[in-house]
């Protein structure tokens, strides 16, 4: 279980977020909405420990968690191979033998549909949509408690977004593991994930289950954000 509580963070004397309240468990396909600016991703790396609030606390209950962000160009070193950058994550996550970090590669390297010899590349020799998938693999085979993911679909067309969503569907499915999605896209979450937190503004103002998403209770900013889908 994961309780945010009281959160505050303040950046130049900007409060970038407000007394954040928010509980979740490890099982849970929970995402996180909000226009540019409002406190996503801010929210995200407190979560995940890249940064300390300025008030509050955050509980992990001593879960595990990994990131899967947006440019996953950034997310490996140019001089090194797939499979180098593959080797140095797990150096630093031995919760796993070998043998089982081995046979769940390979696994999902059939399930994304990646051929082995990309290993032996450079990340600027695979397209986008290979690299982001072998950036969600890293990240998969290591199967933390919480897998948290940071806009990933935002440079997708709207085939590979479909992709995507599927193949975090059918990680959750296999795994359990719990899910936190960060978008801007409501209509994405709504097809992916079980429960919608909105911030507007770096406060937290709505937070429901999909199957009520539509009801009159909404706060105004959900209903604006859904109107622009309709």
């Amino acid at each position: 279980m994961i309780e945010c509580k009281h959160l505050t963070f303040t950046y130049n004397k900007h409060v970038v977020l407000h007394d954040i309240n928010l509980t979740f468990s490890n099982q849970q396909k929970i995402g996180i909405v909000g226009e540019s600016g409002s406190g996503k991703t801010t929210l995200a790396h407190l979560i995940l420990g890249i940064l300390k609030p300025t008030t509050g606390k955050i509980d992990n209950d001593g879960l595990t968690m990994l990131p899967i962000f947006q440019n996953a160009f950034d997310s490996f070193n140019p001089k090194r191979t797939i499979q180098q950058s593959m080797d140095e994550a797990i150096k630093y996550y031995p919760h796993a033998t070998t043998k089982v970090l081995n046979k769940r590669l390979n696994e999902l390297l059939a399930f994304m549909e990646l051929h082995p010899n990309l290993l032996n590349q450079r990340p600027d020799v695979l397209s986008g949509g290979q690299l982001q998938r072998f950036n969600m693999l890293r990240s998969f085979m290591l199967e933390p408690d919480i897998l948290i993911c940071d806009e990933i679909t935002a440079n997708l067309d709207v085939i590979s977004e479909n992709r995507m969503k599927d193949i975090l569907e059918r990680y959750h499915n296999l795994t359990g593991k719990g899910l936190l999605i960060i978008s801007h896209d409501i209509a994405f979450l709504q097809s992916l994930v079980d429960r919608i937190v909105v911030l507007k503004d770096g406060c937290l103002v709505d937070d429901f289950m999909v199957t009520d998403m539509f009801q009159s209770s909404r706060n105004v900013y959900t209903k604006k954000l859904l109107s622009l889908y309709k």
